[in-house]
C-alpha cells in the first residue's frame, strides 16, 4: 500500500489525458457540449426515477390486494406443514 510506482501513476495519468482529449474532440465534432451532456444525464436520471416511482405507485395496490388472499393461505400451509412434522 505504501509503495507507489510513480512511473505507472504518471503513465496512467497520461493515458487518461489522451483518452479524454480524444473523446472530447469526438463529442465536439458531433456538437455535444459538456453542459448539455450533463443536463441530458440529469434529465435521464430524473425520468428514470419518475418511471420507477410510477411503477411502484401502480404495483403496490395490486401487491396488497394479492397479499390479502395469498398470505393467509401461506400461513395455513406453514401451519399444516408444522403439524405434519410433529406427527412424524
Amino acid at each position: 500500500m505504501g509503495n507507489i510506482d510513480i512511473r505507472k501513476l504518471l503513465g496512467t495519468g497520461i493515458k487518461l489525458l489522451l483518452v479524454c482529449l480524444l473523446v472530447g474532440w469526438i463529442l465536439s465534432v458531433i456538437e455535444i457540449d459538456a453542459l448539455g451532456f450533463i443536463r441530458f444525464l440529469s434529465q435521464s436520471l430524473r425520468n428514470a426515477g419518475e418511471l420507477a416511482a410510477d411503477a411502484v405507485r401502480w404495483g403496490v395496490p395490486y401487491i396488497l390486494l394479492g397479499a390479502v388472499v395469498v398470505v393467509p393461505f401461506y400461513i395455513l400451509k406453514l401451519g399444516l406443514d408444522l403439524l405434519k412434522r410433529r406427527r412424524k
